[in-house]
């Protein structure tokens, strides 16, 4: 058995050295601050220094710290997917649709480097968190557009024109094409969105 050098809970050392106080470590591990306090002294005499890493990581926290409100609404949400196995959705209740702000909020801060370290630790147990929700339900739609564009091909066997159609459901789904092929030329067609098309359309980049 290894000795007391090795530290027995290497993710609280970590918690600590970011900037987490005791209480945010034990209300996310669920242990009591007793434990964590012996833990982190035991830390202190075999790494000395792990103090004052901690103290300097605390004083950089600044305004955007776990304050007990953000950690309120943190439990909230993490209590909400586990009865739903699922983050909150925006066509829910007032209460799901207030989570589900705080989640696009939490969501928003991270992609645009404005979290703090103990925060992103902290969010490390709500899954999905960190996913842009508004672009996955804009991909959704390009992905039911294209499916629909499959369908027009395969039934009328041409692609569908944006003038001279014969129906506005052709001429939604002309316009829709024409705006892929001015994206592709122009650089702008994410490479996932244009390896579905190459895959379902062989030789449509040279149809304009």
């Amino acid at each position: 058995m290894a000795g007391w050098e090795v530290s027995r809970h290497p993710e609280w050392d970590m918690m600590y050295a970011a900037g987490l106080t005791v209480r945010e470590i034990s209300d996310l591990c669920h242990w009591q601050c007793t434990t964590i306090h012996r833990h982190l002294q035991m830390r202190e005499k075999y790494e000395s220094g792990t103090h004052a890493k901690h103290e300097a990581a605390l004083a950089a926290r600044g305004v955007d710290r776990p304050t007990i409100s953000w950690r309120k609404l943190l439990a909230e949400v993490l209590e909400f997917q586990t009865i739903h196995s699922r983050l909150p959705h925006h066509e829910g209740d007032d209460t799901e649709r207030r989570l589900h702000r705080w989640v696009l909020d939490q969501g928003r801060a991270y992609r645009n480097g404005e979290m703090s370290a103990p925060k992103i630790i902290l969010l490390d147990a709500l899954v999905g968190w960190s996913i842009d929700i508004r672009q996955q339900e804009r991909d959704e739609v390009w992905r039911a557009k294209l499916t629909s564009l499959i369908e027009f091909t395969a039934t009328y066997q041409r692609t569908p024109r944006y003038q001279n159609f014969s129906s506005e459901a052709e001429r939604v789904l002309g316009v829709w094409l024409h705006v892929q092929h001015q994206r592709r030329a122009e650089g702008k067609l994410l490479p996932w969105r244009l390896e579905m098309m190459d895959e379902a359309f062989l030789h449509w980049q040279s149809r304009m």
